[in-house]
């Protein structure tokens, strides 16, 4: 059984007796629940699910522009990405095992698909790692990796 609230900013679905949604069901139901109620689609979602016995609540929003993530394991796959992709104005983070390259979707080339893991970055991701110290560059990190290890921006 399921109870949906919805608004054009807000979707509750609150389940009970049955499996918890995956997070493509998830926002599947959402994008039902807008639809059901007359409402527009949101460009992006974010939502979240609590489990709990029997019953299961999922919570959405519109999201907020997100930023894409891409893991690199080492150095080397980094450098890869930055000489052979575009201008990049993402920033560049030590994440211990590896480097995350943090940059708007709409920035990411192929090459970063080839040589880095994308990852979606939760909200507040950045600020978090910026005050733990863990920015290396800010802003424009593939071309600064490209003017040092390229011979030229």
């Amino acid at each position: 059984m399921k109870t949906v609230q919805a608004t054009d900013t807000a979707v509750s679905i609150w389940i009970t007796r049955e499996q918890a949604p995956t997070g493509e069901q998830m926002l599947s139901l959402v994008r039902q629940a807008l639809a059901d109620r007359g409402l527009a689609p949101w460009a992006e979602t974010e939502a979240e699910c609590f489990a709990a016995g029997e019953d299961t609540l999922v919570i959405a929003r519109p999201g907020h522009g997100r930023r894409l993530g891409f893991y690199f394991a080492d150095l080397e796959e980094l450098l890869g990405a930055a000489l052979a992709g575009g201008p990049g104005d993402g920033s560049l983070y030590d994440v211990g095992r590896g480097y995350m390259l943090a940059l708007a979707p709409e920035a990411a080339g192929p090459a970063l698909y080839e040589y880095g893991a994308p990852r979606t970055l939760a909200p507040g991701w950045e600020e978090h790692a910026r005050e733990q110290g863990m920015c290396l560059l800010r802003d424009s990190a593939l071309a600064q990796l490209r003017g040092w290890f390229g011979g030229g921006v």
